[in-house]
């Protein structure tokens, strides 16, 4: 495992890819907004954690990296899962807690290997939720309560005199 967490990255450093064995990389808690395409050459590497950064797009060399079996970029600001994110085929935990993600695609249940899918604090009606659960029976999924809200304004109305 390699730890680089809260190192101010901007970017992966280029030196990462003579670490041909690397089977986990952390690398929460820094500025990343992209992964770079040599990432998908790391063909050892099974984990890759990503959690408080910057993403706002899944980064597409994802991908192409269908060793990976686990991924965590919780607390960024991703707006959507790829459609093609079945590609990813040996994924077991996804974990996308606290994001802006708004589309869910009947893709992720093309993932045979899938265990987890975390989706807290995500913004998600409960018919997306209901989606997800008939999609994915045998996947344990992290989902927030969805908000059936009615909101009292305390605004009254006064006849006029």
């Amino acid at each position: 495992a390699l730890d680089l967490i809260r190192q101010r990255l901007k970017d992966l450093p280029p030196d990462l890819m003579l670490l041909e064995d690397l089977t986990y990389l952390l690398a929460s808690r820094n500025r990343l907004d992209h992964f770079p395409d040599w990432l998908a050459d790391m063909t050892d590497l099974q984990a890759l954690v990503a959690d408080h950064n910057r993403f706002r797009d899944f980064p597409e060399v994802l991908l192409r990296m269908p060793h990976l079996t686990q991924i965590s970029m919780g607390d960024n600001e991703l707006q959507g899962i790829p459609l093609d994110i079945d590609l990813i085929t040996g994924l077991e935990v996804l974990s996308l807690w606290s994001n802006l993600l708004a589309s869910f695609p009947a893709s992720l249940g093309n993932l045979p290997q899938l265990q987890i899918l975390d989706l807290l604090h995500n913004e998600m009606t409960v018919d997306e939720q209901n989606m997800l659960t008939a999609l994915l029976p045998d996947v344990q999924l992290n989902l927030s309560e969805p908000c059936n809200c009615e909101f009292d304004t305390g605004f009254q109305s006064y006849p006029s005199e």
